[in-house]
């Protein structure tokens, strides 16, 4: 059986075995069936890749293969999961995934999708209008922060939506650091929201690239109640709110980022953090 994939630029998808600091890898997943038996493993190939060649990803497209063998001549029908996840060099979608059933030794004999597809970069609303609104979340330790601990005491806090698996991802994060060392003592706060589901990947994306900045994560991925309210319907995604909680701008990415911050804080004085914070009513019941 063959499985061609096609890929609209600007995006790419992954292969198979691809693992660390880039899109989740593609998947197939085959349901049991008493009458198939598979032969060899699944075999993939990239349009634009050459024999003997490894690539990152395909930006082109990419065919699987998978050679199976019936027990019996009776009609089968062979179910499979597809799981992909298409990114471009800023940002990654969610993940998509894709049933499908192959009909063999039926009448008519075609392979059935399940479910509809949805259109690569249908989902991104990167206008969409939100207010911020104060939430908690777990940090790297399993302790329960809020949101307005770091923004009540700075003037200005970046929250990065963003995932191990998302390379755009990493890269702004590891931009942001010098950012987040030459201003952190003028008000600049960083909160880094993750939509990893795998917890030990998200600890060691962070301890890799260093973010000293608080990171929080529920594990819930793009199904997080936070991700759903704000519309995260790709990543990286980031606000950036001044103390009380305004948003001052959204979606901020490489240089655009970097003068934002810049303009915002190169003239600031040290910045006296809100101590008194920490004791409102309010925040203490979100710690607990």
């Amino acid at each position: 059986m063959i499985l061609q994939a096609t890929v609209k630029a600007p995006y790419h998808i992954y292969p198979r075995q691809a693992s660390g600091g880039m899109g989740l890898p593609t998947e197939i997943n085959f349901e049991e069936n008493d009458n198939v038996s598979f032969v060899d493993e699944i075999r993939e190939k990239g349009i634009e890749q050459k024999d003997g060649e490894s690539l990152a990803y395909y930006a082109k497209g990419v065919t699987f293969s998978q050679t199976i063998k019936l027990k019996s001549e009776k009609p089968t029908a062979l179910s499979f999961t597809i799981k992909y996840m298409a990114c471009t060099k800023q940002m990654c979608l969610p993940p998509a995934k894709k049933q499908q059933t192959l009909a063999i030794n039926y009448k008519e004999e075609e392979v059935a999708a399940t479910d509809k597809e949805p259109e690569v970069g249908s989902g991104i609303a990167a206008k969409a209008d939100f207010q911020y609104e104060n939430f908690s979340m777990s940090d790297i330790n399993g302790k329960i922060i809020s949101a307005s601990e770091v923004v009540n005491n700075n003037q200005y806090t970046f929250i990065d939506f963003w995932a191990s698996w998302c390379a755009p991802c990493r890269k702004q994060g590891r931009e942001l650091i010098p950012l987040y060392a030459r201003y952190n003592a003028k008000g600049f706060g960083v909160i880094g929201v993750s939509l990893d589901t795998n917890d030990a990947a998200w600890k060691a994306a962070i301890l890799s690239d260093g973010y000293t900045w608080t990171n929080l994560c529920d594990g819930k991925g793009f199904a997080s109640p936070l991700s759903k309210k704000y519309n995260i319907t790709s990543i990286p995604r980031n606000i950036l709110v001044d103390r009380n909680g305004q948003i001052i701008a959204k979606d901020l990415h490489g240089q655009e980022l970097a003068a934002t911050i810049e303009k915002l804080l190169s003239k600031a004085v040290k910045y006296q953090p809100n101590r008194n914070a920490s004791n409102q009513p309010n925040m203490k019941k979100n710690l607990h």
